[in-house]
């Protein structure tokens, strides 16, 4: 029965942290504004990794609130630069193929 129990209270914590975890979420993915440690959630770099890029340049677009050092991301800018380049896959390459052909036999002839 005491086995039971503590699998049964177990079961709950890890209900309890997985909630937790998407409140957490679902607060982050209605903000404006993140902080560094929300936007290396959301983003899933590490805060270090994010202090880096901010330090060193980069086309991810942070902000700072002057005096305390703070970092801040606009979460909509945040993951539009995270989105900008598109990986063809192999329909787009097969796609562009095909119109490269298409295009050279209209010229010769």
């Amino acid at each position: 029965m005491v086995e039971i129990l503590t699998e049964f209270r177990e079961m709950l914590m890890n209900i309890a942290s997985e909630l937790k975890e998407t409140v957490r979420m679902s607060t982050i993915l209605n903000k404006e504004v993140l902080d560094v440690n929300e936007a290396a959630l959301l983003t899933g770099y590490k805060v270090s990794y994010l202090h880096k890029l901010s330090s060193v340049g980069t086309n991810l677009p942070i902000y700072s609130s002057s005096g305390n050092g703070k970092l801040y991301f606009k979460r909509l800018e945040l993951l539009e630069c995270m989105t900008k380049h598109k990986r063809n896959n192999f329909n787009d390459f097969q796609n562009h193929v095909d119109d490269y052909f298409s295009k050279k036999g209209k010229k010769v002839a």
